[in-house]
Formats: structure tokens, C-alpha cells, sequence
């Protein structure tokens, strides 16, 4: 694969993690002022969107060869734990060191996406 291609499919994989991450973290304030059942049930679906996250950051691993995409999903599955025992701050913490680990592919692949005039 040519570097302009692999810096592309690299953007666009960290790009996309970096909006459902932070889309996620927004979820998990939310999450974080409910109260009893209702809770309880928002935890789960916040679970679920994180494991969907965690699905699309194996492809960009897989995809590309990225290990920050893996590092982020690990930062995930603690971030899960937190959450299942009401640690909402650490949670937070992970999810925002996941987001880091996105940015590095991004910030590398804006470069020789620059560099070759294509943004």
C-alpha cells in the first residue's frame, strides 16, 4: 500500500474513534447523574456503544497496523470496569487517554496527507 493510502485509511480510522470516543465520554457524564434502574440500564447501553467502539478500533488495528488503535481498546476495557463499579472519574480518565492514543495516527497521517497537497 502506498503511503498516501495507508496515511488516509489511517485518518480516517482515527478520526472516526476520536468522535465516538468523545461522544462516549459525553454518554458517560450523563450516565454518571442518574439514579437507580435507570442507571443501571444506562450503564449497559453505555457498555454496549463502548464494545462498538472497541469493535471498530480492532479494524483499524487490523486495517492498519496501528498499535495505538489496540492501546485505546485496552484503555476501554478498563474504562468498562470502572463503569460497572460507579468509578465514573477513573472511567473518564481512560476514555480521555484513548482518545491520546487516536490522535497520534491522525497527527501523522495529517502530515503526509499535507505534505502530498491532499488537505
Amino acid at each position: 500500500m502506498t503511503q498516501k493510502k495507508q496515511a488516509v485509511m489511517n485518518y480516517l480510522f482515527s478520526e472516526r474513534a476520536k468522535t465516538n470516543l468523545i461522544t462516549a465520554s459525553k454518554m458517560l457524564a450523563l450516565v454518571e447523574g442518574f439514579k437507580g434502574a435507570e442507571k443501571s440500564g444506562a450503564k449497559k447501553l453505555l457498555t454496549i456503544f463502548i464494545e462498538s467502539v472497541q469493535s471498530e478500533l480492532g479494524e483499524g488495528y487490523g486495517k492498519t497496523g496501528q498499535a495505538e488503535f489496540n492501546n485505546a481498546s485496552g484503555l476501554l476495557d478498563n474504562a468498562k470496569q470502572f463503569i460497572e463499579f460507579d468509578d465514573f472519574e477513573k472511567a473518564a480518565l481512560e476514555i480521555s487517554k484513548a482518545v491520546t492514543e487516536c490522535t497520534t495516527p491522525a497527527q501523522n497521517s495529517w502530515q503526509v496527507l499535507s505534505e502530498n497537497e491532499l488537505v
